[in-house]
């Protein structure tokens, strides 16, 4: 009766263990199933809701962070035209983000991955002389709400209506640069003064100007370098959303200092609310 007993308990935790087992494996990777149920819901969804059209469905991946399958899809005659569909793992559509082609999310992310790609000629050359932590160019692109929004302090009053673009369209990216570029920029240095940041400044104007890649505003950091060990030493130039037009070398040291103590005054008096 004993032995029994213990085959019994034996058998109870050995299914118990390859129940928990089996559930984290679906948890983390999915299963062929409910893979085979998302699939046929994609399709269907595609059928019913773009009838008409030649989307098609790239691939379909499991995700564990939300426990869904996500079934990417996209358009062999559309560069914007893609979007993804979320289904549970009963097959049920979730969410649909064929909205992000309607409302020009994806022609502006394209965009601005062009321009970056063309900041990215000056920021990655090998000649670029400054040790750049972190150096990139993004076009401001912002929905219309975003732009009529009294409480949206960051967008620029020269951003890009997102609703305006239109789908597919071949722009010419040094115009966009021209109308909405910015550039982000941190350099290390040892030394780090108003003086610098001017100088390196100027600097960077005149290779994109030289290189024929316009923008209208540099985020520029200037900070000491990052130690082996430990934390980054205090003190830094900072200019947040500096104009083109004001990088000019008359008065130069003087508008970065004014830049430079407005933008900690933001800061301090942001914490202080906080």
């Amino acid at each position: 009766m004993k032995k029994r007993t213990l085959k019994i308990i034996a058998a109870v935790t050995a299914f118990v263990i390859l129940g928990g087992l089996g559930w984290f494996a679906n948890a983390m990777v999915g299963n062929p199933v409910s893979k085979m149920l998302a699939a046929r819901a994609a399709e269907k969804h595609l059928e019913e809701t773009y009838a008409g059209t030649d989307f098609y469905i790239e691939r379909i991946a499991y995700s564990f962070k939300d426990g869904s399958y996500h079934a990417f899809v996209k358009s062999p005659t559309s560069i914007d035209t893609e979007f993804s569909l979320s289904i549970t793992m009963l097959g049920e559509i979730r969410l649909d983000t064929y909205e992000d082609v309607l409302d020009g999310f994806n022609t502006a992310r394209r965009l601005d991955g062009e321009y970056r790609a063309l900041t990215d000629t000056i920021f990655e050359n090998p000649s670029f002389p400054y040790g750049c932590d972190i150096g990139f160019g993004t076009l401001e692109i912002y929905p219309e709400e975003a732009l009529h929004d009294p409480n949206a302090n960051d967008v620029p009053a020269y951003a890009i209506n997102q609703s305006m673009l239109i789908l597919d369209k071949i722009y010419d990216i040094r115009e966009l640069g021209r109308q909405a570029g910015h550039l982000i920029v941190y350099v290390e240095s040892d030394t780090v003064t108003i003086e610098k940041a001017a100088e390196i400044m100027l600097s960077i104007k005149t290779m994109f100007d030289d290189a024929g890649v316009p923008f209208v505003a540099m985020d520029f950091t200037l900070q000491y370098p990052l130690p082996e060990e430990g934390m980054r030493p205090d003190g830094e130039v900072s200019v947040d959303g500096f104009l083109y037009d004001a990088i000019y070398e008359d008065g130069m040291i003087e508008r970065v200092a004014e830049a430079d103590r407005a933008l900690k005054a933001y800061y301090a008096e942001q914490d202080a609310k906080n």
